[in-house]
Parts: C-alpha cells; structure tokens; sequence
C-alpha cells in the first residue's frame, strides 16, 4: 500500500503552491504541463461531456496526486479539478518531475503513486460507465399506461445485468447508491421510479440523453 507521507527527497523537487476555494488547478483538455501533491484540502473534479454538460466525479482529499498520470504519459488534463477548501500543495513541471524520478527514493514513490492513481481512474471511469448503462436503461422504459406514467417497473436486477452486460453484483451497488439519491425505490422483483423528471435530469448531468 503506498505511503501517504511524502518523501523529502520528492519535496526538493516540487515547489508548494496554494489555491484559493473555488479556483482550479488545471482545466480539462488543456496541455498537462504539471502534476500536483495535494498536502491539505479537498478537490472537487468535474468531467465534461462531448455536449458540455458536467458531471462531478468522486472528491478528492489530501494526501493525493492531482494529474500524476496526465503529466507522465504527456496527456491533456482529463477533468476541471476545483478547489473545495483552501489547497496547499506542491508542483512538479515535467523538467522536476523526470529530476525526481533520477531519485531512486523518489521514484520509487512516485512510481507507486502512479500505480494508485491508475488504479484509481480506472475504477471511477468502471463506475461512471455502469452507472451511464443502467441510468439508460431505466430511462428507455419510461412509458405511460392508460394515461399515467409508469412509477414502478417490473424488472429484476438480474434482468437489467444480462441486457447492460455487467453483472448482478455491479448492478445491485449501482443501484443502491441511486436509492441513496432518492433517484429509485428497490423492492423484490420490482424498481420504483418516484420522480421521472429527477431522474431524467441526473441521467442528463452525467451526459445520458434520454430517448
């Protein structure tokens, strides 16, 4: 498990910055021209889709790399990372950051970091993609009967795993934390639609248009 504790020999190379609340780091799509040791506050990131609609990915809170993969694999930042509170934190350019990696006690943590931060990107991607599928899902089945619109629908979690292609496990926990956003009711054998407009605007937020 990597450390949270910055090495010194890493600090010589990075030089502390401080970011006021509301102001960013970086933008996304812009050029990756430095990486980021959050040491205090938290970061909220925001993804944009192709139509330009946000959506806020998991928070992030110090100790953690803002950008470490961007900078090493010479990419464009991938999301808006905004600060939540006051951030204090320190910045490594590409020209310190490949310093510090010539430190064999620096990039040895720097390398771990990565590892973490891969890691990390992935299982937030995983999950933003599992949850886009189902909200799709639920949303296709909007419909009305007899002049009202549906508020419950028939469907077991089993059912929606097969037609989306993830499974029941990814599913259920999917679910669940729509349930804890009062987006969806669960019962057995059955989901509950409280309000189809707020869920429509969700599914909207995270760049899902409705059918």
């Amino acid at each position: 498990m990597q450390s949270t504790e910055i090495p010194g020999s890493l600090a010589r190379y990075g030089h502390e910055i401080v970011i006021r609340e509301g102001r960013a780091f970086y933008l996304q799509d812009d050029s990756a021209t430095e990486a980021f040791y959050l040491l205090a506050g938290s970061v909220r990131p925001v993804k944009f889709a192709p139509d330009g609609k946000p959506f806020d990915l998991p928070e992030l809170t110090a100790p953690c790399w803002l950008a470490l993969a961007e900078l090493v694999g010479e990419y464009a930042y991938l999301f808006d990372a905004v600060a939540l509170t006051e951030c204090r934190a320190l910045s490594f350019g590409r020209k310190n950051l490949a310093l510090a990696l010539a430190d064999r006690d620096a990039a040895s943590f720097v390398m771990d970091s990565l590892a973490c931060e891969v890691a990390r990107i992935h299982r937030v991607v995983a999950s933003s993609d599992a949850r886009g599928k189902i909200l799709a899902y639920l949303c296709r089945h909007r419909g009305t009967l007899a002049g009202f619109e549906r508020s419950r629908l028939m469907l077991t979690q089993a059912a929606i795993a097969d037609a989306v292609g993830l499974t029941r496990e990814t599913v259920n926990r999917q679910l669940k934390e729509l349930e804890s956003l009062e987006l969806v009711t669960l019962a057995r054998g059955e989901i509950g639609i409280p309000d189809w407009d707020a869920l429509d605007s969700y599914a909207s937020s995270r760049g899902i248009r409705s059918p």
